[in-house]
């Protein structure tokens, strides 16, 4: 990648922005982490549905997809993998204190990162202590609060693990701190509502949109704690990972479902 264009702000090359920022200030905002191949965007038209719904429900106003794609494609040039980001605040504040004036410009960054390096041959996965709290108008969103992911995540690297499942304070399994959650039985395999919190994921959507046509039956079911430790295969997923079997559970060592391979495969195969 070109180094020299790996970030624009509002559609500019740089890299400094005002502190006065509401998505610096308050969180005030969203984003989007988008996989790409071949320097083009993969599965873009979900992560911009889900763009959408989020600037309806905080009030922002949504950037064209075609604006959105070709700055993607700016910071990307021909990396033949990557990452890129999309973050969208409310703007540069005009008057102090949480509540919006209606007078703010929204801030579109965009930004382009080096595909991480391979994965490691086990992937362990444990239960996190932080608790998710609930909130129906932020449920499904990626928005820009994540400090209940940064404490998990800071609990998952100091007990050598990849990933952390996360709860709600009833005890309902919701999904990883940075992925969702597919707990697989003989004949089914069921992933959490995001109805009161968590991510809608883009591969969810996909796993959920997918599986049936090779004749799997997923549902979306609430979890506790109990089915996990009755689950034969555990998948935890993101546009990153894809479907990643979880090798190693809070002690215990997993199966794999070779389903999951065949179904990435089609998944692969939706991601122009």
């Amino acid at each position: 990648m070109n180094s020299a264009a790996l970030t624009l702000i509002n559609g500019q090359p740089q890299e400094l922005w005002s502190v006065r920022d509401r998505g610096l200030q308050y969180g005030d905002g969203l984003f989007e982490t988008i996989a790409c191949l071949a320097g083009r965007p993969r599965w873009f038209d979900h992560h911009l549905g889900r763009l959408a719904l989020g600037c309806e429900r905080l009030g922002l106003p949504l950037p064209e997809g075609a604006v959105l794609r070709a700055e993607l494609q700016s910071c990307l040039g021909a990396a033949p993998r990557a990452l890129a980001k999309i973050i969208l605040t409310r703007g540069v504040a005009t008057a102090r204190g949480y509540r919006p004036s209606g007078e703010e410009r929204p801030t579109r960054i965009i930004s382009a990162h080096q595909w991480p390096l391979g994965k490691d041959a086990e992937f362990r996965v444990g239960l996190s202590r932080v608790t998710l709290g609930t909130n129906p108008l932020l449920a499904g969103l990626k928005h820009l609060n994540r400090l209940e992911q940064v404490l998990a995540q800071r609990e998952a690297a100091a007990a050598g693990l990849h990933e952390v499942l996360m709860c709600t304070d009833p005890g309902e399994v919701i999904g990883g701190s940075m992925s969702n959650l597919f707990v697989c039985h003989d004949d089914e395999w069921l992933t959490a509502p995001v109805t009161q919190c968590g991510v809608a994921g883009v591969m969810r959507a996909l796993v959920l949109e997918l599986a049936p046509g090779m004749g799997l039956k997923v549902r979306v079911a609430p979890l506790a704690v109990r089915d996990l430790a009755a689950a034969t295969s555990l998948f935890v997923t993101n546009v990153r990972l894809g479907l990643q079997p979880v090798h190693w559970y809070q002690g215990r060592r997993l199966a794999v479902d070779e389903r999951g391979v065949s179904l990435q495969r089609l998944i692969d195969d939706a991601g122009e």
